[in-house]
């Protein structure tokens, strides 16, 4: 299970997670802190049940929180001339 991809946007594997889980990560958010799953371009879509799932079946009740991974929507990119044109009205 170990070399099972988890994250593709940020090419985290369950071993990743598992290691910081083990360094002490005691919630979704800190794994994604410590490891980037969950930040690549689907903002943790396709990762955060996983992620969620393998910290909320870990520790066996030594995790000390049961916090959720934080979403933000997708931002896109704006072209200067767009940012230029927004000024000027």
């Amino acid at each position: 299970m170990n070399d099972h991809m988890i994250c593709r946007c940020e090419d985290v594997t369950a071993s990743d997670v598992r290691a910081a889980i083990d360094a002490g990560a005691c919630n979704a958010q800190e794994v994604k802190m410590r490891t980037r799953a969950g930040m690549g371009p689907c903002q943790g879509r396709v990762c955060r049940p996983a992620v969620e799932a393998m910290v909320g079946v870990s520790g066996e009740g030594v995790l000390q929180s049961t916090s959720s991974m934080t979403v933000h929507l997708p931002i896109r990119p704006v072209s200067l001339q767009d940012l230029v044109i927004i000024r000027e009205q």
